[in-house]
């Protein structure tokens, strides 16, 4: 199934460390993307606040190593300093971005790699530029993919991103510096750090 985070995944793949036992997949939603990550990772927790959805993901049995769990993230109780890898897609802007980022950063062990897909606010020309420019494209893809929009009856909340691209970069650079932020098409950027 393709839909704009999906479009994503090889390119969130690449980014994870060469060796991954335990991963997070903060926000899991429907679990495409914990399955996928399930294939290079030993153990994978995926986490989403809606339970619902989360019921539809677990009933998917898709890999053994996943365990679910439905909690709100800044409120859950996970070990510190235990994962290889935090991924995030398009589940930030329904946190508070301080917190979640602070937590991240304390769940990752040293040589961790926090993995963000996430949505900002339009408000320079360029994201204006780059939203107007989606749109064709995004056209298109629904041409070439016509089961895009066949998908599945639970769907997980969505709420509109309240930070810009400039909020989120600066908030960033306070919590986990030397970080890599990238604006993408399809009203999406990636932010990737590596905890020292």
């Amino acid at each position: 199934m393709w839909n704009h985070n999906s479009h994503f995944h090889p390119y969130l793949l690449r980014q994870l460390p060469k060796k991954v036992e335990h991963a997070l997949d903060v926000g899991c939603g429907l679990g495409f993307f914990a399955c996928k990550l399930a294939e290079y990772v030993d153990v994978v927790d995926a986490l989403d606040i809606d339970g619902k959805t989360l019921a539809e993901a677990e009933s998917r049995k898709a890999a053994s190593n996943i365990s679910y769990l439905e909690a709100n993230f800044l409120e859950a109780e996970l070990p510190e300093a235990s994962y290889d890898a935090i991924v995030s897609i398009a589940s930030l802007h329904h946190m508070d971005l301080e917190s979640a980022l602070g937590k991240m950063k304390r769940l990752l062990r040293p040589h961790g790699k926090l993995i963000i897909l996430g949505l900002s606010r339009d408000v320079t020309l360029i994201d204006y530029g780059y939203s107007v420019f989606s749109i064709p494209i995004n056209l298109a893809y629904l041409r070439w993919h016509p089961g895009a929009l066949e998908n599945s009856e639970t769907t997980a909340p969505t709420c509109t991103a309240q930070l810009s691209l400039r909020q989120i970069r600066s908030m960033a650079e306070s919590l986990i510096p030397e970080f890599r932020l990238r604006r993408h098409l399809f009203w999406r950027y990636s932010l990737v750090w590596q905890k020292p």
